[in-house]
């Protein structure tokens, strides 16, 4: 197995979800916290592991691997036998799970983003934007209700990372208490699923205890 290392913000960071994936895996790594409410991702020492200044970020056997996506995908062949993505019987099956999660990454996360920091979307008033993003987001809601409502998962009966990754959207556009979550019940009750999940439970731990050792200071 190859070494490594993930760099991260605990919990709040969407990085969560690739933490999750190496739990479910059962894979050895290591991780480093990474302040991104300090700037840190900015550094010239983080910004020679990543030059996006972002995380997550992966050094598998010291060459880096970025975006959350490719990472996924990645851990997935690393781990077959987790099926951190349901087993493709076909390549044109790999790539839809592939679709997916790049869904997710390129178009729920923005929206997402747009709802939660609309700030850092523009130099002016950021209520256009917001606005705009809870309209994508009430669109793209409605889409995951319908497919995961009656306790299913994103792929039926299967469990998947998409799963994980959705439920990261999910939380983080609901924080902002400006979406009507009563009105998306099965979402609600997947998110109870995905976090009740002993993989889930494991990655929350952990990152506390990063956030603790690297003295990380959470702010609202």
């Amino acid at each position: 197995m190859p070494d490594l290392k993930l760099y991260h913000y605990p919990v709040r960071a969407c990085s969560h979800v690739t933490f999750n994936a190496l739990e479910e895996a059962g894979l050895d790594y290591d991780d480093q916290s990474v302040d991104i409410l300090k700037g840190a991702q900015k550094s010239p020492e983080y910004l020679k592991i990543h030059p996006g200044g972002k995380v997550p970020a992966l050094v598998v056997d010291g060459v880096t691997l970025t975006e959350n996506a490719a990472i996924l995908m990645y851990l997935n062949t690393l781990a077959p036998q987790a099926q951190l993505l349901p087993a493709a019987p076909s390549s044109f099956e790999t790539a839809k799970y592939g679709s997916d999660l790049i869904w997710i990454s390129a178009t729920v996360h923005p929206a997402i983003r747009q709802v939660r920091m609309a700030v850092r979307f523009t130099d002016g008033d950021p209520s256009g934007v917001q606005a705009k993003g809870i309209e994508f987001t009430t669109a793209i809601f409605d889409t995951i209700e319908a497919r995961v409502a009656g306790d299913q998962w994103w792929y039926g009966d299967t469990w998947s990372i998409v799963d994980v990754y959705l439920n990261w959207c999910v939380t983080t556009a609901a924080s902002t208490q400006l979406l009507p979550m009563q009105n998306y019940p099965g979402i609600q009750a997947h998110a109870a699923r995905v976090q009740d999940r002993p993989s889930f439970q494991k990655a929350v731990a952990r990152q506390m205890a990063s956030k603790a050792r690297d003295g990380i200071v959470f702010q609202d």
